[in-house]
């Protein structure tokens, strides 16, 4: 009977640390971090899990990140801003430039001279963000951030002036570089970075105006035959945002320590590991028999002048549509 009675109580004693675990289990917040590079990726590495690690050491486990890399919850980056906004996803990593029609204000720092010489931009953005808010108003800004300004990535037609550049056709990642591009008398051709290698190594565009981390992330530098600098490049985004309702879902103390772990110390972060990934692709590159074309003065002189009106233009268009462009720019300069 003793027996009977202390294995039942062994068994109860089981079956309330197993409920207890569960419990445990249950109320930890799991995130998914989405993203479309693969695990070699110089972000996903210094960004991403990182992040995961920081915030489950803060929570005391309470709150993880799993990172879901190479497309696992979805294939392609276009479609990122989709996943955060239906919950795919809780935390995406995404280019404003591909869903540009949502974006149209913090877009303008695309265009060249917009914020003047070798400024830290994403430094600028953060000094800044409140000019942003209505942009960001579906999810949670997490992150924001530049590349270094582009370059002319070309597959075989080496380009020293804008006359080299007549007709062919280059890939750019949003409309407002695409615009930069055609007033250097090219045919831009969007396209997500993923679909650049098999595109420029086919011949459906020339080249394409990106960063040079792309010569090792992506692995362009294996289709890329010369790369064009001197110019003032186009300067693209890059973002990591949370679902609203992930977001409103975390109790305070938690929204208090993710933000304290992401925002403008994160983003410039985001900045450093993309610009010593283009300094380090060059480098690897250049030593692989790639070759660096650097305009002349007056070359250079042309391209820029023939992007010059640009941005002048789209703050136009951005007034027009009720969109306070004009005072977003002067707070830039």
């Amino acid at each position: 009977m003793l027996l009977k009675k202390s294995a039942f109580c062994m068994a109860a004693s089981v079956l309330m640390l197993t409920a207890s675990l569960g419990a445990t289990v249950a109320s930890a917040d799991e995130l998914k971090l989405a993203h479309f590079s693969s695990t070699k990726y110089h972000l996903h590495n210094e960004m991403f899990l990182p992040l995961a690690e920081k915030i489950a050491e803060a929570t005391g486990g309470d709150t993880t990140i799993r990172v879901y890399p190479g497309g696992e919850l979805g294939k392609g980056p276009v479609k990122q801003y989709d996943r955060v906004i239906d919950g795919v996803a809780d935390i995406v990593y995404a280019l404003p430039g591909y869903t540009a029609s949502q974006f149209k204000k913090s877009l303008l720092v695309e265009l060249p001279g917009v914020i003047p010489g070798d400024q830290n931009i994403t430094a600028k953005l953060w000094d800044n963000i409140d000019h942003l808010e209505k942009e960001f108003t579906r999810t949670k800004l997490l992150g924001l951030w530049s590349a270094r300004p582009g370059s002319l990535l070309m597959a075989n037609k080496k380009i020293e002036s804008m006359a080299d550049l007549q007709g062919l056709k280059i890939r750019v990642p949003s409309k407002n570089t695409g615009r930069v591009v055609e007033a250097w008398g090219a045919t831009a051709v969007s396209m997500p970075i993923t679909q650049v290698y098999q595109s420029m190594e086919t011949g459906v565009v020339d080249g394409a105006l990106v960063d040079t981390s792309v010569l090792g992330s992506f692995k362009l530098g294996e289709v890329t035959k010369y790369v064009t600098q001197g110019m003032i490049g186009s300067n693209s985004l890059f973002m990591l945002i949370m679902n609203r309702d992930s977001w409103d879902g975390l109790d305070a103390d938690t929204q208090g320590k993710l933000e304290a772990l992401t925002g403008k110390e994160m983003s410039l972060g985001g900045n450093e590991t993309m610009t010593n990934a283009a300094v380090n692709s060059e480098k690897a590159w250049v030593e692989g028999g790639g070759e660096i074309v650097t305009l002349s003065d007056d070359a250079a002189a042309e391209f820029d002048a023939a992007s010059a009106a640009l941005a002048e233009a789209v703050i136009a268009e951005l007034e027009g549509e009720g969109i306070k462009a004009a005072d977003w720019a002067a707070a830039l300069k």
